[in-house]
């Protein structure tokens, strides 16, 4: 490269600067980005897209009434994962005997547990192996499990950790 290609390439560089920076700096932000909304009109938007909007006391109300209520204890006792290792009794739920061998993918594990309705859907359950490291600790063997574990116990199981 001579000078003169040194030159026109560098102020081509600066007018390209010039040019982009030229906006950011002295063309003022639309004003309709910057107004601030008031507690009616974000009601009104919310309430306009589906939401349900409670003040500090509806919520609280609601709260012990959803705690109260005998129907939402059992259901709070099962979304909990149990920490205990304990064996489902066998009178009482269907166990599925699991088969994994050489080769198989999270996804075609996911896929057999829930043709055998132990897990509501096998995509979730492959998303839960790999976002959690699970996957890749999954170990051979044959395991019982009931439709009643959680994903947590499934790949605890699974990978024996």
């Amino acid at each position: 490269m001579n000078k003169r290609n040194t030159r026109a390439f560098a102020f081509g560089i600066l007018t390209a600067v010039i040019a982009f920076s030229t906006p950011y700096f002295f063309i003022k932000p639309n004003q309709s980005e910057n107004r601030k909304i008031d507690e009616s009109s974000a009601k009104e938007i919310l309430q306009a897209n589906g939401y349900t909007v409670l003040t500090d006391e509806e919520y609280t109300l609601l709260q012990q009434t959803k705690s109260e209520d005998p129907a939402n204890k059992n259901t709070e006792e099962k979304e909990e994962p149990a920490e205990k290792d304990t064996e489902p009794e066998e009178g009482s739920q269907e166990v599925y005997q699991l088969t994994i061998e050489s080769g198989m993918t999270p996804g075609e594990i996911a896929a057999q547990l829930e043709k055998a309705n132990v897990i509501d859907q096998a995509a979730d359950f492959g998303l839960y192996l790999e976002e959690y490291g699970f996957s890749k600790k999954i170990q051979m063997g044959t395991f019982k499990l009931t439709a009643d574990m959680s994903y947590k116990e499934i790949a605890k199981i699974i990978t024996k950790s």
